[in-house]
């Protein structure tokens, strides 16, 4: 691969806001001692005061739950409701709280805390826990530690409000040089930045931003499945580019320090090279993948309303086709990374050690802060 094509991939990843001139399920902390019988548990928000919960525990008769603002010190003075082995819920007129944790606490096994996935933030819409997943041998990703989002910079006070409420103590920027001066992270009170860049500050974008203020250009560069691609290309780079390898090692280091919990990465649309981070995180926890398949393309939803108005804001000036395999995520996408790890390193173990660099101890406390069961 030719280093002038690897610069246009890794444009391709934040293009659109240059030319726009840049515009739940898992368990709380503690409570590992005892098997989690519960195969399935979700949260979903159905308004600001209600969301809707479910699950299955084949192993337990009975589950009574359990409302909390704290993941880790819920308690058992606000019950919402109770069921049986499997069974769903709605909890009604919820008093306003940054966010609600929800403990489903069986007859038998260990408690499972869940929430709803997104924090729901009018300014950075792909913000959602990284967390809430069953491993392959049963043991959950803890919700409320770690989190994924898109950009930072347009934070409003009240969504920086929100995140200081959750006690946010590390934001990771994987940004490159240009994308961080033209929108500098808005950080929560008494948070510490890690920059983390991924594709190594690389220039490019700027001169592709240009090349595709051209229509012709841009036919050119995005036309005839070009754009699809160029992420494929970008995806297979996160795998093995220097820069890549460093801003990724640099990240899991400093998310195996407990004191720097809970932690947020992200990008610019928070779904490629925060969408790889995402899956090598669930990878080390030992998630199937299919569910890290599963969590990667739910940024098609969270981005659904940010990538209509791009597009609208372009209408005329481009052919939406050409843009909208850089503004989703597709399968292919994330498969190529995951192959490109089997080409190089010849497994994902091998990469964690061999590419990322990351030790036996630093993969050993990363389950232990965010595994229970």
């Amino acid at each position: 691969m030719s280093p002038v094509f690897s610069r246009a991939a890794f444009a391709a990843l934040f293009i659109v806001p240059a030319l726009l001139g840049s515009s739940g399920c898992a368990t709380g902390p503690g409570r590992q001692s005892q098997a989690i019988p519960f195969v399935v548990a979700d949260v979903a928000g159905v308004n600001d005061h209600a969301v809707s919960i479910s699950w299955n525990a084949p192993a337990a008769a009975s589950v009574t739950i359990y409302a909390g603002a704290d993941s880790a010190k819920i308690g058992h003075d606000h019950k919402v409701g109770a069921g049986g082995t499997k069974g769903s819920i709605a909890v009604a007129d919820l008093p306003p709280a940054s966010r609600w944790y929800f403990e489903l606490a069986p007859d038998h096994g260990a408690p499972l805390v869940v929430a709803d996935r997104s924090l729901h933030l009018a300014t950075a819409p792909n913000f959602r826990d990284a967390g809430g997943y069953r491993t392959a041998d049963g043991k959950w990703v803890k919700m409320g530690m770690l989190y994924r989002s898109d950009q930072l910079d347009r934070l409003s006070p009240a969504d920086l409000t929100t995140l200081h409420a959750d006690g946010i103590h590390l934001v990771c920027d994987l940004r490159t040089d240009v994308e961080r001066s033209q929108g500098k992270d808005r950080l929560p009170e008494g948070a510490e930045s890690l920059i983390a860049d991924v594709a190594g500050s690389d220039s490019s974008s700027s001169n592709l931003a240009k090349m595709l203020s051209d229509s012709k250009h841009a036919e050119q560069v995005l036309g005839g499945g070009k754009a699809a691609q160029l992420m494929i290309d970008a995806n297979r780079q996160f795998v093995g580019m220097p820069s890549a390898l460093k801003a990724y090692k640099a990240l899991f280091e400093r998310l195996a320090d407990p004191a720097m919990l809970p932690a947020v990465y992200h990008c610019t649309a928070g779904k490629d090279r925060t969408g790889w981070a995402e899956a090598v995180f669930l990878s080390i926890m030992g998630v199937p993948r299919e569910t890290i398949m599963q969590d990667y393309l739910l940024s098609n939803r969270y981005l659904e309303g940010k990538n209509q108005k791009m597009l609208a804001m372009l209408k005329g000036h481009m052919d939406p086709a050409w843009l909208e395999p850089l503004l989703g995520v597709r399968p292919e996408y994330l498969d190529a990374a995951f192959d490109e790890v089997n080409k190089r390193y010849g497994s994902m173990d091998n990469y964690l050690r061999q590419g990322l660099g990351l030790s036996d101890r630093t993969l050993q406390s990363l389950r232990h802060e965010f595994l229970a069961g």
